[in-house]
């Protein structure tokens, strides 16, 4: 429902631009949405996390290729926020050169288990697309 709302104030949307909806609505809809979340989980048992053990490393994997990377890369659908620092064009015209560099980082990732905040969304947008 919220990409409706935001399709219709950026005129993305089949919903006309409406001034109906201002800052407050939009506000209001997402603290709307916050609490309704919080309402439904209040009574949800605590998450249980079980820690791993001390310098415990994944290292029996099969390493990704560079084909692989290639073609979970041309798998990401053509589309991005203003926000990201590399286009999805440009990431898909480049993956041939990148491929070998991106098949040691994630290589290097899983063996260490070890994943910069900065590179998460990216890694799990190219998983998805597989």
């Amino acid at each position: 429902m919220w990409s409706k709302l935001v399709d219709a104030q950026s005129g993305q949307g089949k919903t006309p631009l409406s001034s109906d909806i201002d800052a407050s609505a939009l506000d209001q809809f997402f603290d709307d949405k916050v609490a309704g979340v919080l309402a439904a989980t209040a009574r949800a048992d605590e998450p249980r996390f079980t820690p791993a053990p001390v310098r415990c490393e994944l290292c029996l994997f099969t390493p990704v290729t560079q084909i692989e990377i290639i073609e979970m890369v041309l798998a990401v659908p053509d589309k991005q926020c203003l926000s990201d620092p590399l286009p999805t064009w440009l990431l898909k015209k480049s993956v041939n050169v990148l491929a070998l560099f991106l098949c040691w980082l994630f290589c290097w990732y899983l063996k260490h288990g070890i994943v910069l905040s900065s590179m998460k969304s990216y890694i799990m947008l190219i998983l998805q697309a597989a």
